[in-house]
């Protein structure tokens, strides 16, 4: 079985929005910012069950080394990733995606 990957539009802005920012400072950091979002993905692909439920059905990976959480929802053969957030931001974001 092969779980897929769905990252909704507002999830690939902020992703966007938060590549900008590190690019800025260093691309080699921008790189290493896409590089730990691609683990965290990979991670809760491999197991969704284990990250807590923190709002409905969405659940929260948090990145290591950077300030950001994955927050996605998951079915039998996908995840879909909802938001990727700054650990600053309100988390009540999630509740309009």
């Amino acid at each position: 079985m092969t779980t897929r990957v769905i990252i909704r539009p507002e999830a690939a802005a902020d992703i966007r929005s938060a590549r900008r920012w590190y690019r800025s400072i260093s691309l080699q950091l921008a790189e290493d910012f896409l590089e730990e979002l691609r683990r965290s993905i990979d991670a809760a692909l491999e197991r969704p069950r284990t990250f807590p439920v923190v709002y409905r059905t969405f659940r929260r990976v948090l990145l290591h080394r950077f300030p950001y959480a994955l927050f996605f929802d998951t079915e039998e053969e996908r995840i879909t990733v909802v938001a990727v957030l700054h650990g600053a931001r309100d988390p009540g974001v999630i509740q309009k995606r």
